[in-house]
């Protein structure tokens, strides 16, 4: 137990400590890979069971400088709480205007949603549902996040890493099929290979 809390608290410092965007994203890929137990916006230790596949590619992404915070696959199945179709999606901070072209690259090639908003727009759009259970919206992606939901998010980081997130563009890419599980993953490493291809 004793062991626990310690790892806890050394973990929270390595945020506190994190100063920018990529420092955060380093730290986010270690999170997801169950090298750190905790992250300032997720009580919760390691991620979901349904992200366990989509790791590697979020790994890799959070080190490229998306910084993920939310991120589904795709899904059409019954299960003891009604009939859950998912889309493929994923959602985070981009600082790297590289990186923001990659992404909306693909997503047209692709055929895939992408949002793109920013702490200061006026616009209130609510975002995409990307869940529905028994055909009723549960979950959606690309909502507006402002200053204070980034705060609340992100609470635990240091004001230089804060500065960095309230400038950076809130990205959310949605494959617009409910159920498709190889559309989106693949064009994310896609991205990835423009961004590193000299």
């Amino acid at each position: 137990m004793f062991g626990r809390w310690r790892k806890v608290r050394a973990d929270r410092k390595l945020w506190r400590q994190a100063g920018s965007l990529a420092e955060l994203g380093g730290l986010m890929a270690r999170w997801l890979e169950g090298d750190l137990s905790v992250w300032p916006g997720y009580a919760v230790a390691g991620p979901d069971e349904e992200t366990a596949d989509l790791v590697p590619v979020l790994a890799r992404l959070n080190r490229a400088g998306f910084v993920t915070d939310q991120s589904q696959p795709g899904c059409d199945e019954y299960g003891i709480y009604g009939h859950w179709k998912q889309r493929a999606a994923v959602s985070g901070l981009v600082g790297d205007e590289q990186l923001l072209n990659a992404l909306a690259r693909v997503a047209e090639a692709e055929r895939l949603t992408i949002l793109v908003r920013t702490v200061d727009e006026a616009s209130r759009r609510p975002g995409i549902t990307a869940t529905t259970v028994d055909g009723e919206a549960y979950t959606d992606f690309g909502g507006h996040l402002s200053r204070s939901d980034l705060r609340h998010i992100w609470l635990g980081t240091s004001w230089a890493a804060l500065a960095e997130i309230e400038a950076a563009w809130q990205v959310t890419l949605i494959d617009p099929v409910y159920g498709r599980t190889d559309r989106l993953w693949p064009a994310l490493d896609e991205a990835l290979a423009l961004v590193t291809t000299p």
